[in-house]
């Protein structure tokens, strides 16, 4: 593994006081100007997590360097000379950085950085931390080995024969709850001869309901696990909606995603003479849609609704279009899932007779994942419970992650006062994790205030990796993760073992892009519009197109609205274009129907960008956000919007950081052309789970487990979110402590080795590391 390598003919070196020259080291790697001191191979930077970086040769390539003995004679000098001016390196800043830099007639003020705060460099920096073992500040005890091969420990027994009566279950992350329940449900028909029809099973979601039934069909006759009530709460109380009212819940009549909410919403006339929500964004329908969704899982009616003071705007909007949504389903027949829900539980609370029936047949009730239940669902389990009582809830109040739909761990928590005589039984041993990162996980939730306090035992003796690694910014981080799976693989590592869990969407982009390039197979699903395709990035990418054809009639066609044209003119440009025969873009600022101060505006904006053409895709980006005041009509744009987020802003700082990473504009363009035409393969390729990498939100991984973890952006504003911090300033912990049982979740996904990322700079901004990070670990 060389540490050496010539770049522009002067000797580079891999040591902590250059680590932060990686990121440029990589790019030139990538564009072959790296090259072997001893061969002149072009070289490869592989800097990944859990090993030191390093040059690599070109598959196939036997090279002298490789030989400690045949580089005796060079290496040293080499070494030295690097050494040197790698050190001059940390002392001095490099003139590319400090100087101003002039484009044309355009000047780029020294270190202006887009859609961040100019912070000048110390006089002598600490040279970045490459990565570190993150050990965590609480100890976890190891279960005795004595239990160790005993198939259900002490505890994990008592909860399966503890059969009559409520009972609360506390299954902490990998505690075996699953075993625990399939074991519970064959004791009661085995042993109790408790018909499998009249036990129901709730699960939240269909791949838990079915593993439940397979794991039964082994030590019982397929028949009885067949018969078993199991499901989904919405599966389960919608068959009982079809068998006593087929005709109110025609499956036909289903609203499943929230494009057909919307679209029923604008084709039924609903909103007729209420301009203000005929005027709303799909978007903003879109959060409101959400929003009456949580009301109705809290049960919270309309009149009701109307009767709450909306906190925000969008919640003021929710208010005003609740009523005409459930107006519009009504009259056309349609309904939601949340009214599955709904529909059961008041069918059930209407009919007495109807639900004394149920209460007969249902004599034992299992709930899993109780602490992401939300109201409707809870009344509901409690009038079929009645008045046996035979409840058996099980979940980890850690683990509620779902308040955003209408889950309350209140719930879980209070579940002894709502059933007093209820028993709590708590599974301690945790046997997916190795012993560090059960450690991180307790140590950091247990500072969140509302929770069962729990006793925590590992099963496994083996320490296992926990590593936190800074980065310069969001685009080297997923270098990183891209390099360290690839180590693994060649470590015989299966790619379905490893997973990358992420706070929010925009996180995602440049992973992808990476594991892309490096020919990596991953499973990705969101349904979030394509980055390249959002309207900010499309009107810039526009910019740029210009820049290399003025001519280019499209493009110009597109970024009008961001230069005050209205499209009724598009005629007279074309026309005038054509009349003069001179490139579009040169003809706009002559259009007689023009202001004085329009017509500087639009020269202004074709000398930028003809000067665009010799600069660097960064540069240029640089030059159309500020002197083409693309920033400010993106600005005076979202106000109209007073929903006070800034994604554009972000959208636009991704793009200058993906920029950074091409020499050209046309190399740029060339790859972004290829990463759409790329991502249309990620979203309809599905490779085989053994085989590709899991790349998912971490509210989706909820369930799910992997060897190996990598949490990007752990950094203040991602995790936790920046929604979160503004409900701190405000005086609430409530969003802060579910942040803190996210990560808790992500986490406790890893059975191997997890590993976090902060990236010193993301979207352009200074970050913080997380406070989470300092909770945890040391």
């Amino acid at each position: 593994m060389m540490k050496h390598a010539i770049l522009d003919n002067h000797p580079i070196l891999l040591q902590p006081e250059t680590y932060h020259r990686i990121p440029a080291w990589r790019i030139a790697a990538q564009q072959g100007k790296v090259r072997c001191p001893a061969c002149s191979s072009a070289l490869s930077l592989k800097a990944g997590i859990s090993f030191e970086p390093f040059f690599a040769h070109p598959p196939g390539v036997d090279c002298p360097a490789e030989s400690a003995d045949s580089a005796t004679e060079w290496l040293p000098a080499v070494e030295q000379t690097a050494a040197a001016s790698a050190l001059e390196e940390t002392v001095h800043t490099t003139p590319d950085e400090d100087e101003e830099k002039t484009i044309g007639s355009f000047r780029l003020p020294k270190k202006r950085t887009i859609g961040g705060s100019v912070t000048p460099p110390p006089s002598a920096p600490k040279p970045p931390v490459y990565r570190k073992r993150l050990k965590p500040k609480k100890t976890i005890q190891q279960m005795a080995r004595s239990r160790q091969d005993v198939r259900l420990h002490p505890n994990q027994e008592k909860a399966v024969h503890t059969t009559e009566g409520p009972v609360l279950i506390l299954a902490g992350a990998g505690s075996g709850k699953t075993r625990v329940m399939t074991a519970r449900t064959i004791h009661l028909i085995q042993d109790h001869g408790v018909d499998p029809r009249q036990i129901m099973v709730v699960t939240f979601t269909t791949k838990a309901a079915d593993e439940i039934r397979q794991r039964i069909s082994r030590e019982l006759p397929a028949r009885q696990a067949r018969e078993l009530v199991a499901g989904t709460f919405h599966s389960i109380f919608y068959r009982m909606l079809l068998h006593h009212q087929p005709e109110r819940w025609n499956p036909q009549r289903l609203l499943k995603k929230d494009w057909q909410k919307w679209r029923l919403l604008r084709e039924s006339g609903i909103l007729l003479g209420h301009d203000d929500l005929l005027a709303l964004k799909e978007n903003e329908m879109l959060e409101a849609l959400s929003i009456i969704s949580r009301w109705k899982n809290e049960y919270i009616l309309p009149h009701e609704a109307s009767n709450r003071e909306g906190a925000n705007d969008d919640e003021r909007l929710a208010w005003q279009l609740y009523p005409l949504y459930e107006s519009a389903k009504q009259k056309h027949n349609w309904f939601d899932f949340d009214d599955m829900l709904i529909g059961c539980y008041e069918m059930m609370r209407e009919q007495p007779e109807l639900l004394a029936r149920y209460q007969q047949r249902l004599t034992h009730v299992m709930i899993d994942e109780f602490q992401d239940i939300n109201k409707i669902q809870y009344e509901m389990v409690k009038l079929l419970a009645a008045p046996q009582n035979n409840l058996c809830v099980i979940g980890d109040d850690d683990q509620s992650i779902y308040g955003f739909r209408g889950s309350d761990p209140h719930y879980i928590l209070g579940f002894t006062k709502d059933f007093p005589q209820a028993k709590s039984i708590t599974l301690e041993v945790n046997y997916r994790s190795h012993t560090s990162i059960v450690g991180l996980s307790y140590s950091l939730i247990g500072h969140n205030r509302s929770r069962w306090e729990k006793e925590c035992l590992t099963f496994h003796h083996e320490e296992g990796e926990t590593y936190l690694f800074e980065t310069e910014d969001e685009e080297e981080q997923a270098s990183r993760i891209v390099d360290e799976i690839l180590h693994r693989k060649e470590q015989g590592v299966s790619l379905g073992d490893c997973a990358i869990l992420f706070r929010t969407n925009e996180s995602a982009r440049p992973i992808l892009e990476r594991m892309s390039e490096a020919g990596i197979p991953f499973h990705y699903s969101q349904e979030e519009e394509s980055f390249y395709q959002r309207q900010t990035i499309r009107w810039t990418l526009h910019y740029l197109r210009l820049a290399l054809n003025p001519d280019d009639t499209d493009a110009l066609k597109e970024i009008l609205p961001t230069l005050y044209i209205s499209a009724d003119l598009w005629n007279v440009v074309r026309s005038q274009a054509i009349l003069e025969d001179e490139p579009i873009l040169h003809t706009l600022p002559r259009l007689p129907q023009l202001k004085p101060y329009q017509r500087k505006h639009l020269q202004a904006i074709a000398d930028i960008l003809a000067d665009c053409r010799h600069a660097t895709p960064a540069q240029a980006l640089e030059l159309i956000y500020e002197d083409g005041k693309l920033r400010d009509y993106l600005r005076k744009r979202a106000k109209e919007r007073e929903n006070g987020r800034e994604r554009w802003s972000d959208e636009l700082q991704q793009l200058v950081s993906a920029a950074k990473r091409h020499a050209t504009i046309s190399d740029f363009l060339l790859y972004i052309d290829k990463m759409s035409q790329q991502e249309k393969e990620w979203r309809t390729n599905r490779p085989l789970p053994d085989e590709a990498v899991s790349i998912l939100s971490i509210h989706r991984a909820k369930g799910l487990e992997y060897d190996h973890v990598f949490l990007p952006d752990l950094v203040e504003g991602a995790l936790p979110h920046e929604y979160t911090l503004d409900e701190l300033r405000k005086g609430s912990q409530a969003a802060l402590e579910e942040e803190r049982r996210l990560l808790y979740v992500a986490i406790t996904r890893a059975r191997l080795s997890l590993s976090i990322g902060i990236p010193r700079e993301r979207f352009g901004r200074k970050t913080r590391p997380s406070r989470f990070i300092a909770e945890m670990g040391r």
